[in-house]
């Protein structure tokens, strides 16, 4: 099982591989979650992958944020000098990017916790598009890792340590909508960090698995990854050095776990995801730094060296052979003229290999009788197989295929327009709107409104679905296709394979984080009716992406976040929470006893139509009918806003 580390910086690197990481994560100058890191230019790149494969450790790039057609070329020009560098894989979150990237490359692509894989259909998802690794949301707990680690086809990655997210990766438009840093596009502001009127809401502790290392090594967890790219090197090191100590067999004990916590937490840590136990206790804020780190200086002996020795015609052949790399020379042998050298005397020179990744895994030797080979020999022909070893373990083994970039042209069309309604009993009639769109759970008690609109509705699937919650949502999903509703809102890419095993045709919602004409064109390859484009767009990046099968959201409360905790006081009634301007964000109930947080301020582009969509999508929260109705003839006539509004990205 990997231990992987951050890599923020080339001295955090260097902290992490000298404290015992199997493997570390990056980012280039751009294009990665964490653009505030120092992140890394090309030299840097370039030494730090030297660096590590020197010492045995895999790197791992991070291109892990949605891209436009315009950066597309920008982006698959940073992954081929990454390419060229011998990094080992990538992480990427944009669809499209990943589409591209398997084109041009052989090298493994890793699926981000931005895509929001959290079930068995997500990962068959990441299978289909050709990833060979999930990194799975943080909020999956141990229940269903055990069993999605049971039926996984590709290796699986879990968060163990670091900061938690209140919202779901992938899903939080806070930052963007509040103050134009997107997380998806790794600008985030944790607004979440804030004080609302309550306390400290949205903050949650940090994340440590110290104690279930054990737990997760038996379920078949591939890799173990240590959240902090924005964290000092003196933090890398410590974390890190913790897991490799458990890695190595080390008892975990409360001090460890506190010693960490005085290096860095929110008022200590939290397992509730993990151990399925939510709540109050899983929030905390920034805690005082106690305990200071020493950086290690030394090398961590990570490569085992096999060494045997075997007579040869010409001299006595030597064999080095470290993980699959493998290395030969000839040691002179020379008549004994006082006394022979004994086996033992090799064994030990090939031992004492000093401040190096290298220690002496086995060692076999059979030498003549009465030979002698010098100890400088001996030395000699160590330092040359080493470097030999170190040589090959640094070469880079992917391939790059140079091929253009041009996004497809985008093709007028002039749209249909469509309702999402958060609350079914505020439907307006029948002929306002071209289709409408419900809740999954509102099957059985607007059953006569659906028929009243025979073909013009479907149901949105719950962004989140967790494995324990399936079989409700599949007796739900039976009683629409009972009154002839098949289409369902696929706000997640675990949804396209839960659809196709159950008869019903997708179609893409603003969760999927379609930002590029790549992306779009995956999911319609992958059977979607048609295809939401992201909010967090500009207008005339969303000109540029239209077709009759491609929309826009166009009204409403935008979503900040969905999120596993419960911050409401009464199940099913709207709330708000206040943040110190005053302003009252939406707090809803989603499937699952989750929440969904929104927008204070409505959308609104009626005077700023955006020409060719396909569709128009309307978001309808805690609006009444009349309410509705009023917007909808506000945007026929092409109204100027009234009151508090937002213009999103537009």
């Amino acid at each position: 099982m990997e231990i992987l580390s951050p890599a923020g910086s080339p001295e955090a690197l260097r902290a992490a591989v000298l404290s015992g990481a199997d493997a570390v994560y990056f980012g280039a100058p751009s294009f990665n979650a964490r653009m505030n890191a120092v992140n890394f230019s090309s030299q840097d790149l370039k030494d730090g992958i030297r660096y590590c494969h020197e010492r045995g450790v895999r790197c791992h790039g991070v291109l892990n944020t949605l891209v436009s057609d315009r950066e597309m070329p920008a982006a698959l020009d940073t992954a081929k000098a990454l390419v060229q560098f011998g990094i080992d894989a990538l992480i990427v979150q944009d669809v499209g990017l990943c589409r591209e990237l398997k084109k041009r490359t052989d090298l493994p692509l890793h699926a981000s916790t931005q895509m929001t894989v959290h079930n068995l259909d997500g990962i068959l998802f990441a299978e289909q598009m050709g990833f060979s690794r999930v990194v799975l949301s943080r909020e999956v707990s141990r229940k269903e890792l055990e069993f999605l680690a049971a039926r996984s086809p590709l290796e699986l990655e879990v968060f163990v340590h670091g900061a938690l997210c209140m919202c779901y990766s992938g899903q939080c438009y806070m930052s963007s909508l509040i103050g134009g840093r997107s997380g998806n596009r790794g600008e985030c502001a944790q607004p979440c960090r804030l004080p609302y009127e309550g306390g400290y809401r949205l903050s949650l502790k940090d994340l440590c698995l110290l104690k279930y290392y054990n737990e997760l090594e038996e379920m078949g967890i591939a890799s173990l990854k240590i959240e902090g790219r924005m964290k000092s090197p003196e933090y890398v090191s410590a974390i890190t050095a913790a897991y490799a100590a458990a890695k190595r067999g080390e008892a975990y004990t409360e001090e460890k776990e506190n010693y960490l916590a005085g290096v860095f937490s929110r008022s200590g840590f939290t397992d509730g995801y993990y151990t399925d136990r939510i709540g109050s206790s899983m929030f905390g804020t920034r805690s005082e730094t106690v305990n200071r780190v020493e950086v290690p200086t030394k090398e961590y002996p990570r490569l085992g060296v096999e060494v045997s020795l075997r007579p040869q015609e010409d001299g006595l052949l030597c064999t080095a052979v470290c993980d699959a790399c493998s290395a030969e020379g000839l040691l002179p042998l020379q008549p004994a003229r006082t006394r022979a050298t004994e086996a033992e005397e090799i064994r030990v020179a090939w031992g004492a290999l000093g401040n190096t990744p290298y220690y002496l895994k086995s060692f076999d030797a059979s030498l003549p009788e009465g030979s002698f080979v010098p100890a400088s020999e001996v030395k000699k022909l160590r330092r040359e197989l080493l470097d030999r070893l170190t040589e090959m373990r640094c070469l880079g083994t992917a391939s790059w295929k140079d091929l253009s970039y041009a996004a497809p042209k985008a093709v007028p069309y002039g749209g249909r327009w469509e309702g999402v309604f958060q609350n079914p009993d505020a439907l307006p009639d029948a002929d306002e709107l071209d289709f409408f769109w419900l809740p999954l759970e509102s099957v059985r008690k607007y059953a006569d409104a659906l028929r009243a609109r025979s073909g013009k509705v479907g149901f949105v699937l719950p962004r989140i679905l967790r494995e324990g919650e399936k079989q409700a949502a599949e007796r739900l999903v039976g009683e629409w296709k009972a009154l002839g509703v098949t289409d369902a809102l696929c706000g997640n890419v675990g949804h396209f394979p839960f659809c196709f095993s159950h008869g019903l045709t997708p179609h893409g919602d603003y969760g999927l984080n379609v930002y590029n004409s790549a992306a779009r064109d995956v999911f319609s390859s992958m059977g979607a009716k048609d295809v939401t484009l992201s909010f967090e767009l500009k207008g005339a990046q969303i000109r540029d992406l239209t077709t009759e099968r491609t929309g826009a959201i166009v009204y409403g409360r935008l979503p900040f976040m969905i999120f596993r905790n419960c911050l409401k006081k009464t199940h099913g009634q709207p709330e708000y929470l206040t943040d110190r301007m005053g302003k009252k964000f939406l707090l809803t109930c989603a499937f699952g006893c989750r929440n969904e947080l929104w927008n204070a301020d409505r959308l609104w582009l009626g005077d700023k139509p955006i020409q060719n969509l396909g569709f128009c999508r309307f978001l309808f929260t805690d609006e009444t009918k009349e309410e509705i109705t009023r917007v909808l003839s506000a945007y026929r006539k092409g109204a100027a806003p009234r009151g508090a509004v937002t213009r999103g990205r537009f």
